[in-house]
């Protein structure tokens, strides 16, 4: 099942996402020029500290992300009821339906 967009969110989401993405990029693109300078002195383990820390940063705002995504599919999860598999969604427009013909 696909979430519906908003539109205007997705669009603000655009612009400030773009603009920290490349905020990032560009950090990460200035250190590149200190593995070919003569004037760092840096050990294996170093490099592996310092992108192992970002490495792990990135993962965790990942994470972060991937849980809107886990919650909507949390809430729309297959329930068991004798005689079909439906979504909770799908199963309380149901009983709603049934308490509404119940009442006539």
């Amino acid at each position: 099942m696909q979430r519906e967009i908003n539109e205007e969110k997705r669009n603000k989401f655009m612009e400030f996402a773009g603009k920290r993405v490349n905020n990032v990029l560009h950090d990460i693109q200035i250190l590149e020029p200190m593995a070919r300078s003569n004037t760092y002195d840096f050990t294996k383990q170093d490099v592996d500290e310092m992108f192992d820390a970002m490495q792990n940063t990135l993962n965790e705002a990942r994470e972060e992300f991937y849980r809107k995504f886990e919650e909507k599919a949390k809430s729309s999860k297959k329930t068991f009821s004798f005689g079909t598999a439906v979504s909770k969604e799908v199963e309380e427009v149901v009983s709603e339906e049934n308490n509404t013909e119940e009442n006539v």
